[in-house]
């Protein structure tokens, strides 16, 4: 019994903490421009602020807007912000800002947003009833949890525990013959 409890603990605690580990992916937690917004000029940039800072190995932001794809250089990383510059060129209108990044645990996060500018950056004012460009399904995984790595934790960890209390008893029934 006394060797049977060290390595039942061991067991459970590898069993538990792995996929706490597995799922740390980063998350967006916000942009600005916000997600949806109309504002009233384009910035000069956007930024996105994730969970945790992604590593900048394969990190695309891509800005699509009425004229195509706008932004200008490659994207910087401060800490947990991502921010892409935005051409002098962009004209006002409906924009969606597509990105992936590698999260600090080496997975990819990737999603999409999108805002409306009032006025470009060039001087031109979006048409009288532009809307905002409904998105494309951002495919974005940083959101979605893993339902079925949960259930197979808490599945597993039920068999360890059943195993665990089937050897602990046969091992209490043996000794005491």
């Amino acid at each position: 019994m006394r060797r049977v409890l060290p390595v039942l603990a061991v067991l459970v605690v590898v069993l538990l903490g792995t996929p706490l580990a597995a799922s740390a992916h980063d998350v967006l937690e916000s942009t600005s421009p916000a997600a949806g917004s109309t504002v009233p000029r384009m910035p000069e940039r956007v930024s996105l602020t994730f969970s945790e800072a992604p590593l900048s190995i394969g990190t695309q932001v891509v800005v699509t807007g009425p004229a195509g794809a706008m932004q200008q250089g490659a994207p910087t990383i401060e800490g947990r912000v991502l921010t892409q510059a935005i051409a002098p060129s962009a004209p006002a209108g409906s924009y969606t800002v597509t990105y992936r990044v590698t999260s600090d645990d080496g997975h990819p996060v990737s999603g999409s947003f999108a805002f409306l500018a009032s006025t470009g950056l060039d001087g031109s004012t979006a048409a009288p009833g532009t809307v905002l460009r409904p998105q494309a399904d951002p495919a974005d995984d940083s959101s979605s949890f893993p339902l079925a790595a949960v259930l197979l934790t808490i599945v597993g960890t039920l068999v360890l525990l059943a195993v665990g209390g089937f050897v602990a008893l046969r091992s209490r029934a043996s000794d005491q013959h």
